[in-house]
């Protein structure tokens, strides 16, 4: 392998790794994003399906580019058709942001897997954990859909929540600072 090459993965490395940090949200930062928001998850949840005419596979809670928050959120209709919708977060306007094009067949096959909603699954976390739900979606655990729940903690840590998506039982819990 040559020199330029080792270098061009080596800096591909470094950028995924500083990227995945940039996204890590301070406690401050949740704060104050969380303190804007006037629409929960769970609505930013209808909203987006209403909006997409469909389910909600994958929505999280974003700064807005600085602007107002909104809620980002991948919903597939019957078609299959995948698409991202934007949920204002002070006024609940949805609308869509893009099309994706099909849905995965992973995330197909969870959806036929799954027996509660993602509107209940993110209940169950917070009956679990309290705090205020900034992100969900339908996942995998062991082969098994279940559902990602990502709740904010009053001292500014996320508890992440694994929901069993055909039985609604808690898999587990972990806090990630």
């Amino acid at each position: 392998m040559n020199m330029n090459r080792l270098a061009t993965i080596a800096l591909a490395v470094s950028l995924t790794w500083t990227g995945a940090s940039a996204f890590a949200r301070s406690a401050a930062e949740w704060q104050t994003i969380t303190s804007q928001s006037q629409v929960s998850l769970g609505q930013a949840v209808e909203k987006a399906a209403q909006a997409g005419g469909g389910t909600v596979i994958d929505i999280e809670l974003d700064d807005g580019d600085a602007a107002q928050p909104r809620y980002e959120a991948d919903v597939v209709n019957a078609a299959g058709e995948r698409s991202e919708i934007w949920v204002n977060a002070v006024t609940g306007a949805a609308a869509l942001h893009k099309s994706k094009g099909k849905a995965g067949n992973d995330d197909v096959a969870r959806m036929r897997q799954a027996r509660i909603t993602l509107a209940q699954a993110i209940d169950t976390a917070l009956k679990s954990s309290p705090g205020t739900p900034v992100a969900a979606e339908l996942d995998n655990h062991w082969g098994t859909a279940s559902y990602d729940v990502q709740v904010l903690q009053q001292d500014g840590s996320i508890m992440k929540i694994k929901i069993d998506a055909a039985t609604g039982a808690v898999l587990r819990s972990k806090q990630d600072r």
